[in-house]
């Protein structure tokens, strides 16, 4: 029943993190000024001490206390009682002003903020007027002006009831900030020694010791804050020393310059990652390091039982340590570490958009000569047609003396498209006699040619087939959709235009038509996509030019 009432009170008190403060405050004025040789006051110690441990910012204050830590708590607390001294609490003091010096900085609330900083200056004050004078009797303070602060400086601390406080639940490593703690600790250290220091040497007052001090030390805070984070040209200590921190022998830029210089060397993504892990096994705080990606897996130097590893995908990096590492120097072990992974998935990626780009490159390839050749089947199906028409002999073997040549010619260009299909399609051939063999491929069907080449005029062979067999052979599809279609074929200038009087193609199909396949009934849309690819590799421009009732035409013309 007791255990369960002080377990709630403790818990009500932490609810009052400005009251618990000041009554710890008040047990260590009463113990500054003189209390603590009066044993029946020298008690108050434990009642501090408890207090401080429902106060402190350190551990989570609803975790218990196994039996054998309170057996060694208990052991500290009699052993403290029994040696209290303004020695003691001189250093308890400055533990206190850290503690409470380390907190400022995790309040938020202006005015919380501002309690501390009075707490905080009511214990310098206790510590500079009512511990250092118990210490040694060459400090000296009118008794009248003692018996003063002894009993007029207690009147203070109700003023902390006034500000607001927020019960915190302390999670480790949350609540407080141990560097400023240990900073607020040295100043505070500085500040006291060197008052003794002014009285001691200086031969001065102490109180005159306490302004001179204070003068100095305030001065040298003042110098060493504008050295910290200056407001022009120099770049600060403070960006000196957070540099330090995180480099650790080896600042990232130049770990960056030695990985840049490894992706450069090494195309390969699992080469590059074996080359950046032994430039870090050459660091001396790394005995050893390994890696694996994949099936692939790589090991340099030795292992230990120290170690911090860094995942991401199917990539697993190890950095093996001398000794057991600190936090910091695990947060800076895993920046390395993921700058590495970095350029290693960018090199990974860069490697499947080359094979993507390669099978696109076959695919686009093997469509386009695809294509082709369907269009050859189609002229030599209309080849057949034509001689099994009944006609004068000598006139079908005319037509098939003109069109077979071309068709294996043709056929070998298509072919040739398959080793190299740049310079198949960029083969430039006489302008008028690739315009006089079109006409003589369709002779047989009813279009109406206009136009002629320029003398002296060449074009690409390959493109200017493959556009014109597209264009016509839908066109033809369309006829047999749409009986009495014209067709009209127009070749001015080196641009090349098939028309027809049909209907317009729907809207939503012409905007697709050269950006995509487009599928359709009689195949139209891929083969003008390939066309249109073609053409805008070689420097033209395929383009509907012309799209409604009774008139749609298709340019194919030099893009300037």
């Amino acid at each position: 029943m007791n255990t369960g009432f002080s377990g709630k009170l403790a818990i009500r008190l932490a609810g009052w993190p400005h009251f618990l403060l000041a009554a710890h405050l008040l047990t260590l004025h009463a113990l500054a000024f003189g209390g603590w040789q009066i044993p029946a006051i020298r008690l108050l110690w434990v009642v501090a001490l408890g207090l401080f441990l429902i106060w402190q910012p350190f551990v989570a204050g609803e975790r218990r206390i196994t039996p054998r830590q309170g057996v060694l708590l208990l052991a500290a607390v009699l052993a403290s009682t029994l040696l209290l001294s303004p020695w003691l609490l001189l250093i308890w003091c400055g533990a206190l002003a850290a503690s409470i010096g380390g907190r400022v900085l995790w309040t938020e609330n202006r005015f919380e903020r501002s309690a501390y900083l009075l707490a905080f200056g009511y214990l310098l004050s206790l510590t500079v007027l009512g511990v250092v004078p118990e210490i040694s009797p060459a400090v000296m303070i009118d008794k009248d002006l003692r018996q003063v602060l002894a009993f007029g400086m207690p009147f203070l601390l109700p003023l902390l009831l006034l500000f607001p406080a927020h019960p915190r639940h302390r999670r480790s490593g949350e609540a407080f900030d141990l560097f400023y703690g240990m900073l607020v600790f040295l100043v505070m250290a500085v500040f006291v020694l060197g008052a003794l220091a002014y009285v001691l040497v200086g031969g001065a007052g102490y109180l005159e010791s306490l302004v001179k001090t204070s003068m100095a030390v305030a001065g040298a805070l003042l110098l060493v804050a504008w050295a910290w984070n200056p407001r022009g040209g120099f770049s600060g200590v403070g960006s000196a020393i957070s540099r330090y921190l995180l480099s650790l022998g080896m600042p990232i830029e130049q770990w960056l310059v030695q990985i840049s210089e490894e992706s450069e060397r090494h195309s390969d993504p699992a080469q590059f990652l074996a080359a950046a892990m032994q430039r870090l096994a050459a660091m001396p705080w790394v005995v050893g390091v390994s890696w694996q990606a994949g099936d692939k897996h790589g090991q340099f130097g030795e292992q230990s039982a120290h170690r911090h590893t860094c995942q991401a995908d199917e990539l697993t990096l190890s950095v093996h340590f001398r000794h057991a590492p600190s936090p910091a120097m695990r947060w800076h072990v895993e920046w390395l570490l993921r700058l590495a992974v970095e350029f290693y998935l960018v090199k990974r990626q860069s490697l499947e958009l080359q094979r993507m780009g390669y099978v696109q490159a076959i695919h686009e390839t093997g469509a386009r000569v695809t294509h082709d050749v369907k269009n050859l089947l189609q002229s030599l199906q209309t080849l057949c047609y034509a001689a099994s028409q009944p006609g004068e002999p000598a006139e079908v073997a005319a037509l098939l003396g003109r069109q077979l040549p071309q068709i294996a010619d043709r056929l070998k260009a298509t072919l040739d498209k398959l080793q190299s299909p740049q310079a198949a399609e960029a083969e430039r051939l006489d302008a008028e006699l690739w315009w006089q063999r079109l006409q003589d491929r369709y002779a047989h069907v009813a279009v109406d040619w206009r136009g002629g080449a320029e003398p002296e005029a060449t074009l690409p062979g390959g493109l200017y087939d493959s556009v014109a067999e597209n264009l016509l052979q839908n066109a033809l599809a369309k006829r047999q959709r749409e009986p009495g279609l014209s067709i009209g074929v127009a070749f001015v200038a080196g641009e090349l235009s098939v028309a027809d009087s049909g209907s317009a193609i729907p809207e939503e199909v012409a905007r697709s038509l050269m950006n995509e396949p487009v599928a359709s009934e009689d195949g139209l849309g891929i083969g003008l996509y390939q066309a249109a690819r073609q053409a805008d590799s070689l420097g033209y421009r395929l383009a509907l030019t012309e799209n409604r009732a009774g008139q749609v035409a298709f340019t194919l013309s030099w893009r300037p």
